[in-house]
């Protein structure tokens, strides 16, 4: 009896693509360490900010899981599948976001730099540094440090005193 069955089908297809699941596989495990550890070469080594590290970090390992999605899938699959969840993904992100493009702004214009202080209900917090999603700062009476998210300030203002 010849009869289509889905799972031998299904199995068939992974086995066949096994190869490339395994490649694909040996390349996140060799370059995500490759790329935290340039990143913190650039922000230890070359004395780029913690926000140009960050960034690069995300923009390589982002490439890179595109790039081998887009090889296991296939280029129709993959466009068909970036297309039909870009809406939902971009809902799902939009807090990565919006800390993403705060954290752009903050750097980019000087709003924040390392050693201001920051009001933050009734507290003063001294930035240690303006990070890609986040803002690293240190109480000044308790010398305990807080990661403050770029996107909190989206609904309060941000009450910053710059340092001289």
């Amino acid at each position: 009896m010849d009869t289509d069955n889905s799972f031998t089908n299904l199995f068939t297809t992974i086995w066949s693509s096994l190869d490339d699941i395994l490649l694909s596989f040996g390349v996140l495990l060799v370059s995500i360490p490759f790329f935290f550890a340039c990143s913190r070469g650039l922000h230890q080594y070359f004395k780029c900010s913690i926000y140009i590290s960050q960034l690069f970090n995300f923009v390589a390992v982002g490439a890179i899981l595109i790039f081998l999605l887009g090889h296991l899938l296939g280029e129709r699959v993959a466009v068909s599948l970036f297309g039909g969840f870009s809406v939902g993904l971009g809902y799902a992100m939009q807090p990565y976001i919006v800390s993403l493009l705060s954290g752009a702004t903050y750097y980019s214009s000087s709003m924040i730099r390392e050693g201001d202080q920051i009001l933050l209900d009734d507290k003063k917090y001294v930035v240690i540094d303006n990070g890609i999603l986040y803002i690293c700062a240190k109480d000044s009476k308790d010398n305990i440090v807080v990661y403050l998210p770029n996107s909190m300030f989206e609904s309060s203002p941000l009450k910053c005193i710059k340092a001289d």
